[in-house]
This record gives structure tokens, sequence and C-alpha cells, in this order.
């Protein structure tokens, strides 16, 4: 197995933001220090998403062998055993990570395991397949939460989720939202979404992005760098989703479905903004958009 055919399997352009998802979590649910707890879960969440899209490969070896078979697992430079080892032995290590971190987050760590494989091998060609996957999302946020919950002010006990501060609750509905949305958008990715399917996306991450104002005048008070953190992903965007408007080809849906996975860190920033994390951390966060960019110039996002 080459390093290139293991980057390649794992969607290395992808594990940037799900390292940024728990740099996030552990600002937002108080952590205000570098720590190894926080390195700790960043590794546990970069290695998480790296054996979900193996796993994806492995799910979708007999579609790939037909319209894509120049990936690792049909072209035989991954073989499928090693797949699974490779998926398995990664979330293992992850699952230790988080133990090591705090020995509440490799429950949640267990359920984000759980989640993954419910999403590559029940839900994802069904309806349920985009909140599935928002749901993995979300939970690895959660884990990143989980590092550090004791030390957000007034916390309520973990198993009580009813009386978490809303803004919080806010960030979690928010990443779920943006990744389902963008899931449902990659399904058709291969043959190219009809103009309908694509104008049902552009209205829910219209409907995402209204959300967010709301949700400030309703729920909290916006911090003032809130709003550039907001329009700044508007208009990293808004290329793409002009493109995506006038034409849902295959061409135009990957290159959607990639800048919104490789700005998931700016969804990760406005949350944390909101949720009243000191500036120098929640801007902090945008800098996983750089390695992201870096190597998706020469390996596929989805």
């Amino acid at each position: 197995m080459k390093g290139r055919d293991f980057l390649s399997l794992v969607r290395v352009p992808t594990v940037f933001s799900s390292m940024s998802n728990a740099y996030a979590g552990y600002f937002l649910a108080g952590g205000r220090a570098l720590s190894p707890r926080l390195v700790a879960g960043i590794l546990a969440a970069g290695l998480f998403i790296m054996a979900g899209m193996a796993l994806n490969d492995v799910a979708d070896k007999d579609v790939d062998a037909r319209e894509r078979p120049d990936r690792p697992i049909p072209s035989g430079a991954i073989p499928l055993g090693l797949a699974w080892s490779l998926s398995l032995g990664m979330m293992a290590v992850g699952l230790i990570l988080l133990g090591l971190a705090n020995p509440v987050s490799v429950w949640i760590g267990a359920a984000l395991c759980l989640a993954i494989f419910a999403y590559n091998f029940l839900l994802k060609g069904s309806a349920l397949g985009p909140a599935a996957m928002g749901l993995c999302r979300a939970l690895n946020l959660l884990a990143g939460i989980s590092l550090t919950w004791s030390a957000l002010p007034g916390a309520a006990a973990f198993s009580h989720p009813e009386a978490w501060p809303k803004p919080l609750l806010a960030a979690l509905i928010s990443l779920w939202a943006y990744i389902a949305l963008v899931t449902f958008l990659a399904r058709d990715e291969v043959g190219g979404n009809t103009r309908r399917r694509a104008m049902i996306y552009l209205g829910g991450l219209a409907a995402w992005f209204i959300a967010w104002p709301i949700a400030g005048l309703t729920w909290f008070r916006n911090e003032p760098f809130m709003a550039p953190a907001w329009l700044a992903l508007a208009m990293f965007l808004r290329g793409p989703l002009r493109n995506l408007a006038s034409d849902p080809s295959p061409k135009n849906t990957g290159k959607m479905v990639g800048a919104m996975l490789r700005f998931v860190p700016l969804v990760d920033v406005i949350a944390m903004l909101a949720n009243h994390v000191p500036p120098a951390y929640a801007l902090a966060g945008a800098l996983w958009i750089v390695p992201a960019f870096a190597v998706g110039k020469w390996f596929y996002s989805t």
C-alpha cells in the first residue's frame, strides 16, 4: 500500500474539518488553554473521520467498481481486508485517545463509531442518509465538547441536554444541518443533481444562513466578530453556489460539495463566537482551512 493510496482512501482534505470540530467543541464547553486533552481529542477526531471515509469505500466497493474504478479498493491498490483493518484500527486508537483525555468522552466516541457504521451500511442510500451523516458530525463536535465539559460555567449534568446553554445547542444543530445539506447534495454527485434537487438544497442552505441571525436575536447576544465570520462563509461559497444554481452538473455539484466541506471550520468559528469563546481562540479555528486547501489540490474530498 502506497501512502498516496491511503490518503485517497481516507479523503485527507476532509480530515482537517473533523479536527476543527474537536477544537471547537473543546472551547465551546469552556476550555480556555491548549492542553494534552485538546490534542488527544483533535487526533481522535481525525482518526474517526478517516475510519469513516475508509468504511464508505468498503460499503461502496461494488458501485465504485462501476463508476470510479480508479479508487483504492476497486483498483486493487488497497485490498478490502486491509481497508477493514485500517478502519477498525483507527476507531480503536481514537477511542483510546478519548478515554485517556476524559472517561466521559469515550462513550460519545463509541456512539460516533456506531453512527458511522449505521450511516455507511444501513442508512446511506435512504431518505435518512443526510440526517445520519449530520448526526455523525454533531457527535464529533459533542465528543470535543465532552473533553472539558466541567469547565463550562454553570454547566448542567452532561446527561441533561435540555438544560444546556442555548448557544451550545445552536452549535450542535447548526453543524448537523450543514452536513446534512452537503450530504443531500453529494448523493447525486456522479450523475449530477436535477434542478429540483439543487433548488431544494439551495433553499435549505439559505434557511441555514438566515437561522443564525435569527438565533442571535432571540437566543443569545451576538459577539462583534460573529457577523464577519458569517459573511466570510457566505462570500467563500458564493462562486460555487452561483455555478450550481445555473447548472447542477456533476462538475459544479462536486465543487460545491468540496467547498462546503473545506469551509466547515468557519461554521465552527461562528459557533464559537456565538458561545463567547475568546476571539483569539475562535478565529484561530479558521486556520484549519489552510491545510485542507493545501492537500485538496492533490486529493479528492468526496
